[in-house]
């Protein structure tokens, strides 16, 4: 692809060589094939008209990915292999299907930071805490801090039965079912 080649490194560095990689506003319509960049950990591919990801051409050791402002309508199967990414932005695109979505990104343990906003998803029941809920490591949503009331609210909301479980030990008595 053009794009990459006007990307190449600069004089003296090879592709292995790369960490970082911009192609933010390139007017890219797919992904491009990134593979050869073994050791690249942030990418910028913000600001283009993307409408497909494709997980084969992203390092596994990315730890930044920018990819807000595209036409992206999932991203399942793209990124679940990206699991030391710490930072994901992808609001401003046309994401549907928070639990695809959510389950997508489950396997990221160390994913402190990403945003969903202005997405289909982000007008979804109960959309931040779902999030929450299923990414215990997010400490920032949609630019927001997360609040320790709001993973007491997640936990009460998706795991009802162990909440009533674990309010009745706190208080001595015994659950009942």
């Amino acid at each position: 692809i053009q794009d990459i080649k006007e990307s190449q490194p600069a004089a003296g560095r090879r592709d292995v060589d790369v960490d970082q990689l911009n192609l933010s506003k390139k007017k890219l319509t797919r992904l491009p094939d990134l593979s050869r960049f073994h050791f690249l950990r942030e990418l910028w591919l913000n600001n283009n008209t993307i409408s497909e990801l494709s997980g084969r051409s992203l390092n596994c050791c990315l730890t930044e990915l920018y990819l807000q402002n595209n036409n992206i309508p999932s991203i399942s199967g793209a990124l679940k292999h990206l699991t030391c990414l710490r930072v994901l932005l992808l609001h401003n695109n046309r994401l549907r299907g928070l639990e695809d979505t959510t389950k997508e990104l489950r396997r990221m343990q160390q994913l402190h930071t990403a945003t969903f906003f202005l997405n289909p998803i982000s007008h979804e029941a109960e959309y931040r805490l779902h999030v929450i809920h299923r990414l215990p490591s997010i400490q920032v949503l949609d630019g927001e801090g997360v609040e320790s009331a709001e993973r007491r609210r997640s936990f009460q909301m998706f795991n009802r039965e162990r909440h009533r479980v674990l309010q009745s030990v706190a208080f001595g008595r015994r659950a009942t079912g």
